[in-house]
């Protein structure tokens, strides 16, 4: 009869538990215990086949080349400039991106066209890849290609440019909503039974230059008096000061670097053939192979 009463008194849980394993109280498995998390050695995280890409580490020479890259993107933009984030008959965010192959050469431009097409994938980085690779032959990015944008690249964006194996990116303003997206495909989580490394890592990075400082800390002192929208931010007075002073910057530039003469050169023509109005997809008009 204890035995009874004990039974009696188990939990419904237990009950059906020791239904499959003899209905026997005495045979009755007892609770599982979840078990804490064992990390892995430094050897059994090495065994990722992809690693993540190097950082973005310029030399200071490589560095005057990023800055002009990415003046000529800030000066895409500002030549179609849009006084509002959202609206009838607005393009898109005030954000670009150019496309320079391994060569160092540019080759391709592109705005943001999400209004105008009323399509939200429209993305400068998306339209710059799709585009120049509707005119070449190309059936991806490899090789050393380097995308640069205004703003850092969304997960939509930094998706596109792992999967077209594009080499990095380099971009003139952080997001600090929707960055970071390359760093976390890159990231080795195995040493807490995570994943490796997505294949194809990209390197990313902000350019180091006034212009990048700027709109980080304007977009900072936006976000105390308005909701942290960045794109919004890019359509304010002072975001558009910014990116004016950019183009003349690119304008006026004077290299430090001799050999950096000729990218320089080359990247004010580049600019000086970019329309100053939308312009619908495909074009060709600076957007093909050399």
């Amino acid at each position: 009869m204890k035995v009874f009463h004990h039974w009696m008194k188990l939990a419904p849980w237990a009950l059906s538990a020791s239904l499959l394993v003899g209905c026997h109280p005495k045979r009755m498995a007892p609770p599982l215990e979840a078990e804490a998390p064992v990390a892995l050695t430094a050897a059994e995280a090495e065994e990722c086949r992809f690693k993540p890409p190097p950082p973005y580490q310029p030399t200071p020479e490589q560095n005057e080349k990023d800055q002009i890259y990415s003046l000529v993107a800030y000066a895409v933009v500002y030549r179609n400039w849009q006084e509002a984030s959202v609206g009838v008959g607005v393009r898109g965010y005030n954000i670009g991106s150019v496309l320079v192959d391994p060569s160092g050469r540019l080759v391709c431009w592109a705005r943001n066209a999400v209004g105008v097409t009323g399509n939200k994938t429209q993305h400068g980085e998306v339209r710059l890849m799709t585009n120049y690779l509707h005119n070449t032959t190309g059936g991806a990015l490899g090789g050393g290609y380097t995308v640069y944008t205004t703003l850092e690249p969304c997960a939509m964006c930094s998706g596109m440019m792992t999967l077209m194996s594009v080499k990095s990116t380099v971009y003139g303003q952080a997001d600090p909503d929707f960055g970071k997206a390359l760093e976390r495909l890159s990231f080795n989580s195995t040493a807490i039974h995570g994943f490796c490394s997505y294949p194809r890592g990209v390197t990313s990075g902000e350019v180091i230059h006034a212009i990048a400082e700027r709109l980080d800390q304007g977009y900072a002192r936006y976000m105390q008096t308005h909701p942290p929208v960045i794109t919004d931010f890019l359509a304010s007075p002072e975001a558009r000061q910014i990116f004016a002073d950019a183009e003349q910057q690119l304008l006026t530039f004077k290299v430090q670097f001799p050999s950096n003469q000729p990218v320089l050169d080359s990247a004010l023509a580049f600019l000086q053939g970019v329309p100053r109005e939308y312009t619908e997809t495909p074009y060709t008009t600076n957007c093909q192979a050399p």
